[in-house]
């Protein structure tokens, strides 16, 4: 008895394990990814003589199901080749399990890659129309198991804004023949 008792103890001991053992693979935690972000494109938001606000668009893609924060970028904006905007540790957060926008915003200011307000009235009235612009960012992540750091580099026209041309004259007085 004692021996058909072991047989079917050892015998219910296989099948749990067997069981258990084929639902491993879902209980099993997998190694953090590496999120990915890509360039989308900028947002012009004003445009004056003083100064152009926009909005750098970027798609951040985390396929963790967990979301990641302190989140640090580094960027420097150049203009017509000119280093013109530069930031450090920007902090944000981004969300677990998809896609979400992570916008920079910046604050131009022409006159520092023209040199001055009248090289940038020349070249406006010279028929510019946008300057050319290279942003390049960094982003930080730190996993605590995974340590890495995501740079791109993105390259386009910025619109100028626009110095009226015309004049207009007013002649209030009344001839008398």
């Amino acid at each position: 008895m004692n021996n058909s008792f072991l047989k079917i103890a050892v015998l219910l001991l296989l099948c749990t394990v067997s069981v258990v053992y084929a639902q491993f693979p879902k209980w099993k935690l997998s190694p953090p990814k590496k999120p990915t972000v890509v360039y989308d494109h900028v947002d012009i938001k004003n445009v004056t003589m003083e100064k152009t606000e926009i909005e750098f668009v970027y798609i951040v893609d985390n396929p963790n199901s967990f979301g990641i924060d302190n989140v640090l970028a580094d960027y420097e904006l150049f203009l017509k080749g000119n280093s013109t905007a530069v930031g450090k540790d920007m902090k944000f957060t981004i969300p677990g399990n998809g896609k979400s926008e992570f916008k920079l915003p910046l604050e131009i200011n022409y006159v520092n890659a023209f040199k001055s307000i009248e090289e940038l009235t020349k070249s406006i009235l010279g028929g510019a129309k946008t300057i050319p612009f290279r942003l390049d960012i960094t982003f930080k992540i730190d996993l605590k198991v995974l340590k890495f750091e995501i740079p791109i580099s993105a390259e386009g026209e910025l619109p100028l804004p626009e110095v009226k041309t015309t004049l207009e004259l007013k002649v209030n007085k009344k001839i008398k023949l």
